[in-house]
């Protein structure tokens, strides 16, 4: 009588802890689900995502501006700007044309940006550059886009891969290594933001088309909107918990 007593007791409380555990606990890396894609043939979740960019650094003498485009065929529609240059380079660059985010003297404000990838429609990331206009070096004459998604890009008559998903390109980390074209592209063609950060690397067609894919580099990490519901399991232990403690309670004071 006295065993069962405390397992009427220590049960439900038992089966809370658990599922506290369990909600306290580091999330798990999320695998991408079938039919999603994060790479060259497109951007494209089957359930609602958030994606939040952290921008690096920028090296070239265009002005430029990274956005996300959403794509019905080969048309595409900006939804959103994530990071837009205000100048060529930082005030205090030197000829490596470089640019940062956050400072003063920064050609770019802000260092992270966020977009929510609605379930089932297929997006693109777009760079856009202009020449800059005398010793301002601010916009000018608009140059062109390159996107993400290989199929929206034509060059020479070609579809060509503008996009790194999984590399920074030719940077390094310390120097731009600006005329030092990336030996294997076509081995970072896609990547699964859900699993953790995921490193992004631009070419802008620049010099002839160049292919250094360090003109803009960035990172990407993303979770599904519905991350925060609590999980049936969460629930049911909590409410078990909440009915353990009042039986106590009732037992306590007969």
């Amino acid at each position: 009588m006295q065993l069962r007593t405390a397992l009427t007791y220590t049960a439900p409380i038992l089966s809370a802890s658990l599922a506290l555990g369990a909600l306290a606990a580091p999330a798990a890396a999320f695998s991408m689900n079938s039919g999603e894609k994060f790479g060259t043939d497109g951007l494209l979740f089957t359930e609602d995502t958030e994606v939040t960019f952290d921008f690096g650094n920028t090296f070239g003498a265009y002005v430029s501006s990274l956005g996300i485009y959403e794509v019905d065929g080969t048309t595409t529609t900006l939804a959103q700007e994530l990071f837009t240059e205000k100048w060529a380079a930082d005030v205090d660059s030197s000829s490596d044309w470089k640019g940062t985010c956050g400072e003063d003297g920064s050609t770019v404000a802000n260092c992270t940006a966020s977009f929510l990838f609605k379930a089932n429609v297929e997006y693109a990331l777009g760079l856009s550059s202009w020449y800059r206009t005398g010793s301002d070096d601010v916009a000018g004459r608009f140059n062109n886009t390159v996107f993400s998604t290989d199929s929206l890009n034509l060059f020479n008559g070609e579809n060509t891969q503008q996009f790194l998903f999984g590399s920074h390109g030719a940077f390094d980390g310390e120097d731009a290594n600006e005329h030092q074209a990336f030996p294997n592209p076509e081995d970072f063609v896609s990547g699964n933001p859900l699993a953790g950060s995921l490193a992004l690397g631009i070419d802008d067609r620049g010099n002839n088309n160049d292919r250094d894919f360090q003109d803009m580099v960035l990172s990407a990490q993303a979770k599904r909107a519905s991350a925060g519901v609590p999980e049936p399991s969460v629930v049911f232990g909590l409410a078990a918990m909440a009915g353990g403690f009042a039986s106590l309670r009732r037992r306590r004071d007969s």
